[in-house]
C-alpha cells in the first residue's frame, strides 16, 4: 500500500487526518512542521505528501519549493490542506503541487484526491520507466549489452569537446576480432555471437569507469578513453589481446554436448587488431570509418600479421563542424606489438 506523510502543525487536524487515511489502509507517517518533514522525505520516501501551509520556522510553500529543487524527490506529488483559500492562494499553491484542499475538508473529497494524485504518480512513475527503457534500447547493443554506434559517436564528440576545453589528452581504441567470417562459418551464428559476448565481456574487465566500450558493428569494437596518453592507450589495448588471446568460448552441440571450446586465435587465429588514437586539441570528433579513422591502422595491422597493437596518433583538427586542417599523408603506423607473423587471410 501507498506510503503517505501528512505535514501539519496542529495536532488535532494532523490525527484526524492520519485516521481518515488509515481507514482506508495507507500507510500513514507524520510531521509537525517543514523540518521534520523534510527528514522524513529524506529517510522514508513517501508516494504522496499533504502539506499544509501556515506552519512555524517553514512555511509549507518553503518545503515545496526546497522538495522540487532536489531530483531525488522533484517527483513525489504533493497536495497541500490549509485554511487559505484566496484564489491568489490556490494559484501560488497549483504552481507547486498537484492539487489544492481547502481546511475545512470533507473526507470523502480529500479521499478521492489522494486516490486521483496516487493514480498520477503512478502513471508518471511507468512513463519514466518507459522513457529509461527506450533511452536504454537507443544506445544499447542489444547482443552484448555495450553501448552501440550511436552512442559511441555522441559520446566522442562530447569527449573531443572536453579535451579541447580542459587541453586533456584522448585516446580511442578500435577492434576488430581476426578471422571472425570462419567462426561463423565454421561454428554457426549462434556459437559467433557468443564469442562476440565473450569478447564484450574482455572489454568491460578491462575499462574504466569513465572508459565508453561499444560495439560499434559486426565484429568491430570501440573503446573511448578520456585522460590517456598513447602508451596508455597501448597498455589497454595490449591487455585486451593478451587477455583474448587467452580466452576460451564454450561450445555445446545441438544435444547440448560439451565440445572443445572455441579459442579464436589458436591454429594461427589472431584475436584482434588495435588502432589506437591520441589527440589533446580536438574539438571535432574523428569517427571510425572515415579518412583520420581506424581503416589505416586497421588494415595496417591485419597486413602485419593480425593478433597486434598498432598506433597512429591524429594530427590537430580545427573547430567543431569545420573541415579539418590541412595535413601531410598518414605516416606509416608503428606497430607496438607483433608477436605473430602470419600470412594474410581473411579478416
Amino acid at each position: 500500500m501507498a506510503l503517505l506523510l501528512v505535514v501539519e502543525d496542529d495536532p488535532e487536524i494532523n490525527s484526524l487526518m492520519a485516521l481518515t487515511l488509515r481507514v482506508e489502509d495507507y500507510d500513514v507517517i507524520q510531521a509537525r512542521d517543514g523540518e521534520q518533514a523534510l527528514q522524513m522525505v529524506q529517510d522514508r520516501a513517501p508516494d504522496l505528501i499533504l502539506l499544509d501551509v501556515m506552519m512555524p520556522r517553514m512555511s509549507g510553500y518553503d518545503v515545496a519549493r526546497t522538495l522540487q529543487d532536489k531530483p531525488s524527490t522533484a517527483h513525489i506529488p504533493i497536495i497541500f490542506v490549509t485554511a487559505k483559500s484566496e484564489m491568489e492562494d490556490r494559484v501560488l499553491g497549483l504552481e507547486m503541487a498537484v492539487d489544492y484542499v481547502c481546511k475545512p475538508f470533507a473526507a470523502p473529497e480529500l479521499l478521492a484526491r489522494v486516490r486521483a494524485a496516487l493514480r498520477m504518480r503512478k502513471l508518471q512513475d511507468e512513463l519514466r520507466v518507459s522513457n529509461e527503457q527506450l533511452s536504454h534500447l537507443a544506445t544499447t547493443d542489444a547482443l552484448t549489452g555495450l553501448y552501440n554506434r550511436r552512442h559511441f559517436d555522441a559520446q566522442l564528440e562530447n569527449e573531443m569537446r572536453r579535451a579541447q576545453r580542459f587541453g586533456n589528452s584522448l585516446a580511442v581504441v578500435v577492434f576488430d576480432l581476426d578471422r571472425f567470417k570462419t567462426v561463423n562459418d565454421t561454428w554457426g551464428h549462434a556459437q559467433g555471437d557468443a564469442v562476440l559476448q565473450a569478447f564484450a565481456d574482455v572489454l568491460r574487465g578491462q575499462s574504466r569507469r569513465i572508459d565508453t566500450v561499444a560495439r560499434l558493428g559486426g565484429e568491430e569494437f570501440g573503446a573511448i578513453l578520456p585522460a590517456t596518453e598513447e602508451s596508455g592507450a597501448c597498455a589497454f589495448a595490449e591487455k585486451v589481446r593478451v587477455t583474448t588471446e587467452e580466452m576460451a568460448v564454450p561450445r555445446r552441440t545441438r544435444e547440448g554436448a560439451s565440445e572443445s571450446p572455441i579459442r579464436i586465435t589458436t591454429s594461427g587465429r589472431r584475436c584482434c587488431d588495435c588502432g589506437a588514437f591520441r589527440c589533446r586539441t580536438h574539438a571535432r570528433a574523428v569517427r571510425p570509418g572515415r579518412r583520420a579513422g581506424r581503416r589505416s591502422p586497421v588494415i595496417q595491422a591485419k597486413t602485419s600479421g593480425r593478433n597486434r597493437v598498432v598506433a597512429q596518433t591524429l594530427l590537430e583538427t580545427q573547430v567543431a563542424g569545420q573541415t579539418p586542417a590541412p595535413h601531410p599523408q598518414h605516416p606509416t603506423p608503428k606497430v607496438k606489438d607483433a608477436r605473430f607473423d602470419g600470412s594474410q587471410h581473411d579478416s
